[in-house]
């Protein structure tokens, strides 16, 4: 099945068309000359005169992160975007900045690594994007949650992030709203969210500020490589870029892109939907998730997994979740799997349910087999590099992936192991299991 274009207006939640506006201030035509440097590390043929030394496809988060950390080295840069910024996943998600429900071994060093560079972001970006580190609290329905919640916060804490168990009274404490039956819980204090538009316009601004170019509206028709499988173009209906690199961020259409350059790389698509709840009359401090979520984040099950995530926005109005499933390229909202959602939430939080929903979206997750993101270059095809498979984690992530591709193309060590987020590993059969 041919994946839906994310350009067609009709396939986006018309709600989120009203953010367009705000991220025009990171998509104007920005020239950049510099000096020809030679070179660098991964790649070949830097300082191509007129042409870019990379070109990044996508323009959701994380190919917004990859623009701006290989601008920051210099390099002149290309990011190509077939629709607008955040038509795709970004634009269809919450902003969750997590450590608590990450894969200990490769995934939480790299979402605290993300998380202290979150914090960086938002000291020195000029565009706020509404970060706030406001924790989260994971909540416990039964007494096996808890025996459940007070083993992972023993695991979390041996990997260096901070969390406490709440009792009953402390749990009601921190969140009055709750159902007055549920036992407990954990608190993780350095958990945040950021808006997920705004971020991203952050991050493209600040990279034009370095000479990074932002096409919108400009689809990837072919990625050339040369006899020897080298990368050398990239074309679009317009014209032909010849590049020293390519870094597809292209999220769930990064195996049609992969395709272009006889290339597979295995990630899928998992829908997810949000119920946007008219303001609320009590505010919740904390990000609030149940206990369950991590094993509906952990499944990979084709079937209907919901679990409670709640989390009230300066706007005002109240985001609900969580759904995901395995639906192909579908990205039409279910008034079944809304309904499912809001039943969980009542049942945590009582106080909701005699209040309106104003609209719902969807969105399609990135999701690799393994459940880790794909992130690095894919072998026998050099200057090619993947940055996706973060499935319902690409906010928080994406700091920490741009950073690596960064290192991964100038040549720099790197601050993770070479073969933790292999886009190809899958061909070996090597895919880590959570």
């Amino acid at each position: 099945m041919k994946p839906p274009d994310p350009g067609d207006r009709s396939t986006v939640e018309s709600g989120l068309q009203g953010c367009a506006s705000v991220l025009t201030v990171s998509v104007g035509r920005y020239t950049f000359s510099g000096p020809s440097k030679g070179e660098i590390g991964g790649l070949v043929a830097i300082g191509l005169g007129s042409h870019p030394d990379v070109v990044v496809i996508g323009g959701g988060i994380v190919g917004a992160a990859c623009g701006y950390y290989l601008a920051r080295e210099g390099l002149s840069v290309e990011l190509l975007e077939r629709a607008f910024p955040t038509s795709g996943s970004s634009g269809a998600c919450e902003g969750n900045l997590l450590l608590w429900d990450k894969e200990l071994t490769r995934e939480l060093p790299l979402a605290k690594q993300s998380l202290r560079l979150w914090r960086e972001l938002a000291r020195e970006l000029e565009l706020n994007f509404e970060y706030e580190p406001k924790g989260s609290v994971v909540v416990a329905e039964n007494d096996a949650g808890l025996v459940a919640s007070a083993r992972m916060v023993e695991k979390l804490r041996e990997a260096g992030v901070p969390g406490s168990m709440l009792d009953q009274r402390e749990l009601h404490a921190e969140e009055p709203a709750l159902a007055p039956d549920l036992p407990g819980g954990a608190l993780f204090p350095e958990d945040g969210q950021v808006e997920p538009r705004y971020a991203t316009a952050a991050l493209t601004e600040a990279g034009r500020r370095s000479g990074l170019v932002v096409r919108r509206d400009t689809p990837v028709q072919r990625v050339i490589r040369n006899g020897a499988g080298r990368v050398e173009a990239v074309e679009t209906a317009r014209e032909r870029i010849p590049a020293g690199a390519v870094v597809v961020a292209a999220g769930v259409w990064t195996r049609e892109v992969a395709a272009m350059a006889g290339l597979d790389v295995q990630v899928h698509p998992r829908k997810g939907q949000i119920v946007v709840v008219e303001r609320a009359p009590h505010l919740f401090r904390r990000k609030l998730s149940e206990a369950g979520y991590a094993t509906a984040v952990e499944s990979s099950a084709a079937t209907l997994q919901v679990a409670m995530v709640a989390e009230s926005t300066r706007a005002g109005p109240l985001l609900l979740g969580s759904s995901r499933e395995l639906v192909g390229f579908d990205r039409s909202v279910s008034l079944r799997v809304a309904a499912a959602i809001a039943a969980r939430a009542i049942r945590f939080f009582p106080v909701l349910a005699g209040l309106r929903c104003i609209r719902n979206y969807a969105g399609l997750r990135p999701f690799s087999p393994d459940h880790l993101p794909l992130i690095g270059p894919m072998r026998g095809a050099e200057g090619f590099y993947v940055a996706t498979g973060h499935e319902g984690a690409g906010i928080g992530l994406a700091p920490a992936t741009g950073r690596l591709i960064a290192q991964w193309v100038t040549g720099q060590p790197l601050d993770f192991p070479a073969d933790w987020f292999r886009p190809d590993r899958f061909r070996e059969g090597q895919g880590a299991t959570r």
